[in-house]
């Protein structure tokens, strides 16, 4: 199920993108910018060293300019050249940049500070590199912003509370890299946001009861952490959830019969955890649901008989349980 997952998180990610720049580039060509500017954002793209031309720097490859000459896009994804520091980019040249795409140039170094100057900013994408160091809280300063995604990198340190500010994000992805400490309670603000990656981090405490705020999320993806307690029955409220990954953390406690109410849900993954008790009846409700991952927890009694209506049920995994295999 690993490459099954990849590939859809690698789907939504493009689908997300393409539709984000069909949207922008009718506003960009409204963008106002000086002469005198325009010729310093060349310096600064030159100066970087990633580009070899002489020509004017709106005709090269990764670039695009509003018609005042000022760039508002820079898309230099998934070639491989290795481009060294991100602090090369002189993140404060470009005050028109409403998009940015570094993915898998194995860009090195810490996020500098100065990112929080490009406060036009709708898509930062710097997946897939050598990223260090934490997470700047100037972050915080990109309003604006619609899609983050810093997957696959090397950052560490605290998941910042200020993310949960940026009230216009649909897309976050910071999975797989070494983030430590709680999920903030802040993202229960982001209530535009539709996909939440956070797996393969570090992370601990528990799942804050806030994120039953965020309603208009279809993918939560907290695997492969340290997370413990119960889980939230709050997280009933997510009613246009259709994926929730939850394995490989320390969860304990009943499953919450709130699950049942998740109508719209696809793909369930609580396995790997701690989970103790009966399985609830109304994950029978779920008539949606495709997959049902319960394996290795502590779930005892039978298997509900409501899961007769899972009709659209392709697999169905209880391996390491104690659970009875024949229905009540």
């Amino acid at each position: 199920m690993v490459s099954s997952i990849r590939i859809s998180r690698a789907v939504v990610l493009v689908t997300i993108t393409s539709t984000m720049m069909i949207m922008s580039f009718s506003s960009l060509a409204n963008a106002i910018s000086s002469p005198s500017s325009s010729t310093d954002e060349g310096e600064a793209l030159r100066s970087t060293g990633w580009w070899n031309s002489t020509s004017a720097h709106c005709t090269w490859d990764g670039v695009r300019c509003n018609k005042a000459g000022s760039v508002t896009l820079i898309e230099l994804s998934y070639l491989g050249k290795k481009l060294g520091e991100l602090s090369k980019l002189k993140f404060s040249s470009f005050p028109s940049l409403v998009e940015l795409f570094l993915s898998d140039w194995r860009l090195n170094g810490r996020i500098p500070h100065q990112i929080g100057t490009l406060t036009q900013l709708t898509s930062l994408h710097l997946s897939s590199n050598n990223l260090t160091g934490e997470l700047p809280l100037s972050l915080a300063n990109l309003t604006q912003l619609e899609s983050l995604v810093l997957y696959s990198n090397r950052l560490h340190g605290l998941i910042l509370p200020e993310i949960g500010k940026i009230k216009n994000l649909t897309f976050l992805d910071l999975g797989n890299n070494n983030l430590t400490g709680i999920i903030p309670s802040s993202f229960g603000n982001l209530t535009n946001l539709t996909f939440l990656y956070l797996d393969g981090n570090q992370v601990s405490g528990f799942i804050p009861p806030q994120i039953g705020k965020m309603k208009n999320m279809r993918l939560l993806y907290l695997s492969s952490n340290g997370l413990h307690g119960p889980i939230p029955p709050q997280i009933g409220k997510l009613k246009n959830l259709r994926l929730l990954y939850l394995s490989s953390n320390g969860l304990h406690g009943p499953i919450p019969p709130q699950i049942g109410k998740l109508k719209n849900l696809e793909v369930l993954y609580l396995s790997y955890n701690r989970l103790h008790g009966p399985i609830p009846l109304e994950i029978g409700k779920l008539k949606n649901l495709n997959i049902l991952n319960l394996s290795y927890n502590i779930l005892i009694g039978v298997i509900p008989s409501s899961f007769g209506n899972l009709t659209n049920l392709t697999s169905l995994t209880l391996r390491g349980c104690l659970v009875c295999r024949n229905r009540e």
